[in-house]
Parts: C-alpha cells; structure tokens; sequence
C-alpha cells in the first residue's frame, strides 16, 4: 500500500516536472524504479564501464528470455541506488513450490552477467557479487529440499566442507552450461550490449524483437 502511494505521488511529480498536462506510462516505470531502486546516482560510469555493465545485464536479460521467455520488462544502466544497471523482469504468479529445473535456471539467470563479461570482456568484475550471493541461496534450496546429489538430508549435520562442496558443484555446472548457451548466442549478445550502452534503456518487448531478428538470419 506504501509503495503504491509512492509511486503515484512520484509519478505526479515526474509529469510536473515535465510539463506535462496527464500522468503517461513513462512516468509510472521512472517511478516504480525511482521507488524500488532509489535516486538515480550523481557519479556516472565512464564509457569503458559503461559498456561492462550493458554486456552484464544483457546476460541476464538474453538467460531470462531463453529460460522463460516473455519474462522481460526492461533492462537498463540508468544507475539507481547501488544497483549500476538492471534487469527488470516481469513479475511472475506466486510459486509455493519449485523444482530444480526451476531452481537451476535462476542460477543460470543470475550468473549470467558475470559469464558474459568473460566472453565478451574477458575479465570478471565486483559487479556479479550480489548475483553470486543469490545464486548460492538458490543453491542451498536445492540442498535442503533434498533435491541434490546429497539427497534427503538435514542441513545442519552435513560437514561444512561438503555442504560448500555441494554449493560449489551446483553452481559450477550451471555456469558451464551458461557459458555454452551465451557462447552459441555472441552474436545478439554483443548486438545488445552495444545498443544498451548507447541508448541507455530496452523494453521486453524491443529485446525479444532483436532476439527474434538475430535468430532468423541462422
């Protein structure tokens, strides 16, 4: 309820500030992220850091339709908070229960962007720490689920060594597997990156239209 009251008192604050005779829906998604994600920063990316942060998000984005396609809202370097950039993805229908699959391609989701820059860039960088962090929460779902090569067990008796172990192989193998999937798909990839860097914003809809050209020349 808060947040709702936020965003519309923010929205009409955008549109004054436009000059603007009606609220328009550009309004409400720089409120909604203006809300969610805080001010936008003063200190802006140089270029080089700039197109980093393109090719990160476009990795998420580009997993995020491939795994569950229609799943975009937007993606972004517009840096708000602490977040330098973002994938916005549509939100989905409440889940009570999840499946490895599932599980396994949010993993793949959130190392994305970190696999990206190493195809791309070469070099890996603090940008995927968070994505790291929640990827290994998705890990540990597996685990305690019962859903890993461990089996049924109780959390707090595994050895802590193999309790990482465990983690480490989860994620390992998804990563392998995302580095596969983005090596086949350089092409959109980079395509993407570049004109998020220059344009700052993509809407869902815009990238599934790249996705859909780039795949219809093969």
């Amino acid at each position: 309820g808060a947040h709702l009251e936020s965003v519309a008192n923010e929205s009409a604050i955008l549109a004054l500030r436009d000059k603007s005779p009606s609220i328009h829906n550009r309004h409400f998604k720089e409120a909604v992220d203006k809300v969610m994600m805080c001010e936008k920063l003063d200190r802006k990316p140089n270029d080089d850091e700039r197109y980093r942060i393109a090719v990160h998000e476009t990795g998420h984005a580009l997993l995020s339709e491939l795994n569950r396609p229609g799943s975009v809202s937007h993606i972004t370097v517009t840096n708000r908070g602490k977040a330098l950039g973002y994938m916005r993805a549509i939100p989905e229908d409440d889940l009570y229960l999840y499946t490895r699959d599932y599980l396994e391609q949010q993993i793949q989701i959130c190392v994305a962007g970190a696999v990206s820059e190493k195809l791309i860039l070469n070099s890996q960088s603090t940008g995927a720490s968070n994505d790291f962090n929640e990827a290994v929460k998705c890990a540990r779902q597996i685990i305690v689920a019962g859903l890993s090569s461990l089996g049924v067990i109780w959390e707090e008796i595994i050895p802590r060594e193999k309790y990482h172990q465990e983690i480490q192989d989860i994620i390992n193998e998804q990563e392998q597997d995302v580095e596969k999937i983005l090596s086949s798909k350089l092409g959109v990839l980079k395509d993407v990156a570049q004109l998020l860097k220059d344009q700052e914003y993509i809407s869902g809809s815009e990238l599934r239209g790249l996705i859909g050209e780039k795949e219809s020349i093969h």
